[in-house]
């Protein structure tokens, strides 16, 4: 079996992050799913619920920002990867073992 990638397959599976807005540099808010398909915008919003100065809904700037970022995102799989990296690192860690290397050379004097 072939060497496995662990690191490839985390970054392929990790969430997307969110992206920031090419206009203003403000982390922008998810406006729609669909399956993997994620659309953010900017929203306009400020910390306090209102529309930040000059910013309507749907504006000029809303309508700029959009992008839409396929997301596979899949926390299972990113479980999965943890558990596979642990139980290498504990079977690494036993073959280092002092009784793992005793019963290996007694295995290798016998044949």
């Amino acid at each position: 079996m072939s060497e496995i990638n662990y690191q490839a397959l985390r970054e392929r599976y990790s969430p997307v992050p969110v992206p920031k807005c090419p206009i203003c540099g403000e982390e922008m808010s998810i406006q729609r799913i669909s399956g993997a398909q994620v659309v953010y915008a900017c929203s306009g919003y400020g910390d306090d619920g209102d529309f930040k100065i000059g910013r309507t809904l749907a504006d000029e700037h809303y309508e700029k920002s959009r992008v839409t970022v396929l997301d596979v995102g899949d926390p299972e799989v990113l479980a999965l990867l943890d558990w596979l990296e642990t139980k290498d690192n504990r079977i690494a860690e036993l073959e280092k073992s002092p009784l793992t290397m005793h019963l290996n050379s007694r295995k290798h004097r016998t044949h």
